[in-house]
């Protein structure tokens, strides 16, 4: 356990880097054509990537990278090629999956190689397989976003596609979102119709657009670029995004809320309202506020690291080694 708790700082850095597109890439070329399969793999080799230069200067934080292997990954959704990563133990075995779903939009939060080492990678080496998606029309994938729309069809596409992945146990699936990516675990859940997903964690998750939009004016730039139907029907597209509204759709999984009362990109009052209706529905809900932290609670990011680590295993046991 000690290699991962500082991911939550990680992933903090993650969540609020810098919007950058990306430069000489296209799934497409990098992959070529699925010729029958639905899921494409390639190795990564990390040390020809920026985060080397991390690894090289702090060994002692990257000790996971012994027991794992990072793949780069190109997936079918609705005919469109989406990328992605698959980060996964090196010991052979069925694993229980964690689905990543990333924050941030278009380029702002993409992922990259540095992600799957740093924040994939520890979870990886706790025994599961993580798999996490770019989304459509973001760093290299096909078609275009729609922040939370027909981008939700690349997570369930790829759940219905993870028997593809050798590795992968597909009767224990797990979400795991941060910021975005708790708006795509609940959309995720709402539209998923089999029952192979076993728990959903959030930190610092996005479950009411509107109360976001209070918080953060400028979002609605985003919603105007990203969302259809956003200038003529603002309420009803906001609402069919954010769980607050429907959480009687969400099926009965236990769910961990993590956030902070002092987060300042995502107001927590739009946590304690999903934890409360999600407690009226009688869902298993495990919440913690923590006090005078940031988005990405680093501040407590051993706790937090512990909790979702042991959340997961409860409901989906990762093999001994």
């Amino acid at each position: 356990m000690k290699n991962i708790f500082y991911l939550i700082l990680v992933i903090s850095a993650v969540i609020s880097s810098c919007s950058k597109k990306v430069e000489n890439y296209d799934a497409r070329v990098a992959f070529g054509n699925f010729n029958g399969k639905n899921v494409l793999l390639k190795p990564v080799d990390y040390m020809k990537t920026p985060v080397s230069k991390k690894i090289e200067h702090h060994p002692e934080l990257f000790t996971h990278l012994n027991d794992i292997e990072i793949l780069s990954m190109a997936y079918n959704s609705d005919s469109l090629m989406i990328s992605g990563f698959v980060v996964q133990p090196k010991k052979p075995g069925k694993y229980p999956v964690i689905v990543f779903n990333r924050g941030g939009h278009q380029e702002l939060g993409r992922l990259v190689v540095a992600t799957a080492v740093e924040v994939m990678g520890p979870f990886a080496a706790e025994g599961f397989v993580v798999v996490a998606s770019n989304y459509r029309g973001n760093s290299g994938s096909e078609g275009k976003e729609e922040f939370g729309g027909s981008d939700v069809r690349d997570n369930i596409n790829l759940i219905s596609h993870l028997h593809e992945i050798g590795k992968a146990d597909t009767n224990n699936i797990n979400l795991l979102g941060i910021s975005r990516g708790g708006m795509m675990n609940y959309l995720t859940l709402k539209n998923y119709t089999g029952d192979k997903i076993k728990a959903s964690a959030a930190i610092g998750g996005v479950s009411d657009l509107e109360i976001t939009l209070q918080h953060h004016p400028e979002m609605e730039g985003v919603y105007q670029e990203l969302i259809p139907d956003y200038n003529e029907k603002p309420k009803k597209v906001l609402q069919a995004r954010s769980a607050n509204y429907w959480v009687n759709e969400l099926p009965d999984i236990p769910y961990l809320i993590l956030h902070s009362n002092t987060d300042d990109h995502v107001h927590y009052s739009q946590a304690l309202i999903l934890a409360d209706s999600l407690k009226y529905y009688d869902r298993k809900v495990n919440m913690q506020i923590f006090e005078n932290d940031s988005h990405g609670l680093t501040n407590n990011r051993e706790i937090v690291l512990e909790k979702i680590i042991e959340f997961f295993k409860e409901v989906s046991p990762a093999p001994e080694f």
